[in-house]
């Protein structure tokens, strides 16, 4: 068994160690040491990284018999000094750490307890057992901010089963109202015992929080920096909350400041008045495709009249393709040639694809799905439609004449014959 040494101290970065097996692991070498500082994944924290002897550590996980080390290279020598990546441990120690209290400040703000945690490359996600709205969430925020300015200590301490099952009922029930250990739909520290041994590890940061958790903390609470929200949303019930700490937070904010640098500029406005300078410019935009949209309807109408013009017979057919036209203003243009007169209309165009639209007038006989089907065939496309309307699209866009005609043939036998 392995011994790991970072459940004593989370800040010991080189160790020494022996080989006790070499292994292999998804296609890398791997190798179990007799002891580590180095992290293995596990209950959502991600494993450390770092190096043994010459061979690059790039992941570390859990294995009967103890932690695989996976290399990135083959290690010479039974012998190693190992070191683990000190930005990578810092912050984890801050994301885990953050969890942590803003887990237990969301229990005294709004009784919402933490079902899961996982610590992400980008950001980290609680997810909890009910919906928290926006102000409880940001209460929750500002109380586990307030521990971490508080400067609390963070003591780690290995107990018995026995007295830590009675320490989390007791004192953490004591002093914050919290659940019951047997209540393990709810409560991580339940679940954390029932996935240990006989000796548990307990983090507590002072008159706060007190947790069973085999993660890596740091010694005061302020090492945390921040905590800070950067969305929620309902899920599975509940709400899922992503939040930064750390270097991280400084890291959000700053790119939030570039974002809003950018936007006020593009809006001519200060902080204070770019909301309200979106505002106006999205209320000018709406108009801007109001008026767009009607310019459009008129243009449309206009070309409806003079396709109707150009084409005898009654009911009139109009067959016509166009260049690079949206589905959507073939569309348009049906729509005011089968109202303006007894019509059928075959429009085409040629953009990404060949886009389809038939259509009719209320009365008329042809079978407009089966038309289009049939136009659909020879394009190796798809679409659909019902009653006097249907419409779709294919890649064969050099078939586009064939299929417009025999559509407009199948029309004009059909109409001749009636």
């Amino acid at each position: 068994m392995t011994e790991r040494l970072y459940r004593a101290d989370s800040y010991l970065l080189d160790f020494d160690a022996v080989v006790v097996a070499r292994r292999q692991h998804a296609g890398r070498p791997a190798v179990v040491l007799d002891r580590t500082a180095f992290y293995a994944e596990s209950g959502g924290q991600p494993s450390d990284t770092g190096t043994l002897g010459g061979a690059r550590v790039v992941a570390v996980v859990e294995e009967e018999g103890g932690i695989l080390h996976v290399l990135e290279g083959e290690l010479a020598g039974d012998r190693v000094h190992g070191r683990v990546d000190g930005p990578r441990r810092l912050d984890h120690m801050q994301q885990h750490h953050g969890q942590h209290l803003l887990s237990r400040a969301l229990v005294e703000v709004a009784a919402a307890r933490t079902l899961s945690f996982h610590l992400g490359a980008e950001d980290v996600t609680i997810d909890l057992d009910r919906h928290v709205p926006e102000d409880d969430l940001r209460k929750a925020e500002t109380r586990a901010n307030e521990i971490v300015w508080q400067a609390r200590p963070v003591s780690v301490r290995e107990v018995t089963r026995p007295e830590a099952q009675a320490l989390l009922a007791g004192e953490l029930g004591r002093l914050h109202g919290g659940p019951a250990p047997d209540d393990r739909a709810q409560n991580r520290s339940a679940r954390a015992l029932d996935e240990a041994g006989d000796r548990i590890r307990l983090i507590e940061a002072q008159g706060f929080d007190l947790q069973a958790c085999g993660g890596t903390h740091p010694r005061s609470t302020a090492e945390v920096g921040v905590v800070l929200v950067l969305s929620h949303e309902r899920y599975k019930g509940g709400s899922r909350i992503r939040f930064v700490c750390g270097h991280r937070a400084l890291a959000a904010m700053r790119q939030g400041q570039r974002v809003l640098d950018e936007v006020g500029a593009a809006f001519s406005s200060g902080l204070t008045g770019l909301a309200e300078a979106a505002r106006r410019t999205l209320a000018q935009l709406r108009e801007s495709e109001r008026r767009g949209q009607d310019l459009l309807d008129r243009a449309m109408e206009g070309e409806a009249r003079r396709l109707l013009a150009e084409t005898g017979g009654a009911p009139r057919v109009v067959a016509r393709a166009y260049d690079r036209w949206p589905a959507a203003d073939l569309r348009v243009l049906a729509g005011h040639l089968v109202a303006l007169a007894p019509c059928v209309a075959l429009l085409a165009s040629r953009a990404d694809k060949a886009h389809l639209v038939f259509a009719q007038s209320e009365g008329l006989p042809h079978d407009v799905p089966a038309l289009l089907r049939d136009a659909l065939a020879i394009l190796g496309g798809r679409g659909g439609g019902r009653g006097n309307l249907a419409q779709g699209g294919g890649d064969r866009v050099e078939r586009l004449d064939q299929a417009l005609a025999e559509a407009e043939r199948a029309v004009r036998a059909r109409s001749g014959g009636a």
